[in-house]
Parts: C-alpha cells; structure tokens; sequence
C-alpha cells in the first residue's frame, strides 16, 4: 500500500476547499495515497478520509493559518508527524509555503531535500492533572469584564511577585512572537528551554520576565480579583478559581515542522518587521474590549483584527487591532500578531 499523507484544511472557506483538492491529486500524483480530516473528505467529496486522531501518516499537510497548525498540534494521533504548512491565512508565522509554492515543496520532501524543525510544547498543568500542551502560549483572563486579575508568581516554591493586571501570557520560544510579543514581551530564540511571563496591561512597572521552564514555574489566582479562564493556544480549557495554581513543565512531545530555508526565528523576525505595514482584516461586526479601548469590529478574519475604537480619534485609538481570543484587547499598545 502506498504511504499516506494526510490534509488538514481550515473549514468554511471555498478557496481553502479548491486548493485542497489541488493538493490532493498532487499527492497522489506523486503516488502516494492522500488521507483527508473527516471534515474535508465530507466538504470536498474526497474518498477514504478519517478523523485526524485516527491518522497513520508520513507527513501532515494543513491549509490555513496558523490556527489550523494549532489545531493539528492538538488532535493528530503522533506528535512526531512532521507538518508541511501551507499558508492561507494572513502572516503565517508557522506556515512555510504558499499554494502555489506547494508542488516543489512537495518533491523536496519526496526526495529528502528539507529540515526538520523540532519546538518543543509546554504542559499546563492543575491539580496534579494536566490540562493542556501549549505549542504557543497558555493565557488566563479574568472571568469578569473589566476586573483585574491578582496573580502570584512563585518559582522553584518561592514566591517572586504579586502582580495586578488584565491578565498574563506564559509564552514558549514558539509563542513569543505571538500574543506575548503583542503585549510587550520579549522574542526568543527557539533553541532556549525558557518561557516569558508577559502580564497585559499590568499596574506597576515589571511588564515581562523570562525564566528556565525547569524552574518550577507556578501561577496562583489569589485575592482580591475575579477567578480566570484558562486559554491553551486559543483554546478554552476551564476556570481556575481563586486560590488555585497552575503550574509549567516541558513536554515530552514537540510539534516537528518541515522546513526549506530559514530558521523560525528568522522567518518571524522578518513578519514581525512588516507588521506595521498594513494591518490585515478580521470578521466585522464583533465587539471588542481591551483594558483601555472598546468598540466593533470594522473588518477582518481569524487571525488578526482591527476596530474602531468608540473612544474616537482624540483618545488616540482611531483604528486598533486586536486579538481574536476572546475579543479580548491584548495590549495597551493594540498590537497584533
């Protein structure tokens, strides 16, 4: 039987659907059999799909942003699948080819012609049971709009500091040219076995600090202040209440990425650089709050946002972007990734 490669595509979106079935004659072209998310087969009339958790494949192909990566990270059936990108969404930070792009970069990866890029995850981990791995980030907000989360950071048992703020983003190297890097943390090279603990709009001066993830890093919601919702790369996990820690380890898995040419850092560097040319657009009509702006959203998609901020042009904020977790405002900059 020929190997399988498996597609990921992100769904409601028909341009996304015609380059999937592009992709999928490409690879059987290259005689390999191609093996559609259940999702896809059903959309595109594509034979012989399966759910992703159910995937025996050789390589994962996924169409999207980086969301759709996300998703991949969370739900295939072996983390050491490698991942071939292919962008369709806006920046891209871990895609790695366009569409057009998608049949030499196939035939790289035939004959052996790559790199692969191993990021390591993160664990969270409450009440001694885990409750999610992070490729990018683990991010808590507070359960109540407009209230200010008090957290505790201790590490290696011994607290560090007590901090007020809209909440806190524990970014690995991956994620911190993501929402982190929004709010005002620091970008670190991938290679680093270090997280940065970005706080959003926080009241006093520390903004950011970057430890060892083996130093027992541990977050306790404490009083006063509102519980906190969890959020593992954009996902919804639970409520942590007050009183409760969460606590941070390496994984044992990494997410491994195919690769052409630059390093992530480099490829991201480069993004990021471009960010104020010309933000891009996300799904209208939405309202959105942020510690010190609130309005609609004017135009966009997934992966970025920009509103125009009720507060009007003489608050300084005529058109801001901002994240699309939560429609919460990620920084008191607005930036985005």
């Amino acid at each position: 039987m020929p190997k399988a490669v498996g597609i990921l595509a992100k769904k409601g979106s028909k341009e996304i659907l015609t380059e999937a079935k592009r992709i999928h004659k490409i690879i059987e072209q290259h005689g390999f059999r191609s093996v559609p998310d259940q999702d896809l087969g059903e959309s595109a009339k594509i034979p012989g799909s399966k759910p992703l958790k159910r995937m025996e494949i050789e390589l994962l192909v996924t169409l999207g942003g980086d969301g759709t990566v996300l998703k991949a990270t969370k739900e295939m059936l072996k983390p050491k699948t490698p991942i071939l990108a292919v962008n369709m969404g806006r920046r891209g930070y871990l895609t790695e080819v366009e569409p057009s792009e998608f049949d030499t970069a196939f035939t790289k990866w035939e004959k052996g012609n790559y790199e692969l890029e191993e990021q390591w995850k993160l664990l969270v981990v409450h009440r001694n049971q885990v409750v999610g791995e992070a490729l990018n980030e683990a991010l808590l907000l507070p359960t109540m709009p407009a209230k200010m989360l008090n957290l505790n950071l201790a590490l290696r048992g011994k607290q560090v500091f007590q901090a007020r703020a809209d909440g806190i983003i524990v970014s690995t190297p991956t994620g911190s040219t993501a929402h982190s890097f929004s709010a005002g943390g620091p970008v670190l090279e991938t290679s680093m076995d270090s997280v940065s603990l970005t706080l959003i709009a926080p009241l006093q001066p520390v903004k950011s600090i970057v430890v060892p993830v083996k130093a027992g890093v541990q977050l306790r919601v404490a009083e006063p202040g509102p519980s906190a919702n969890l959020v593992v790369d954009g996902r919804l996990e639970r409520e942590i209440r007050i009183g409760q820690s969460l606590s941070f380890r390496k994984s044992v898995n990494s997410t491994f990425f195919v690769r052409f040419g630059d390093l992530f850092l480099q490829r991201s560097l480069r993004r990021l650089s471009s960010v104020h040319h010309g933000l891009q657009p996300n799904p209208a009509g939405r309202s959105v709050y942020g510690p010190s702006c609130r309005g609609r959203v004017a135009e966009g998609d997934d992966d970025t946002a920009t509103i125009s901020c009720e507060q009007g042009e003489g608050q300084g904020h005529p058109q801001v972007p901002v994240s699309p977790c939560l429609g919460i405002c990620r920084s008191s900059q607005h930036q985005s990734r």
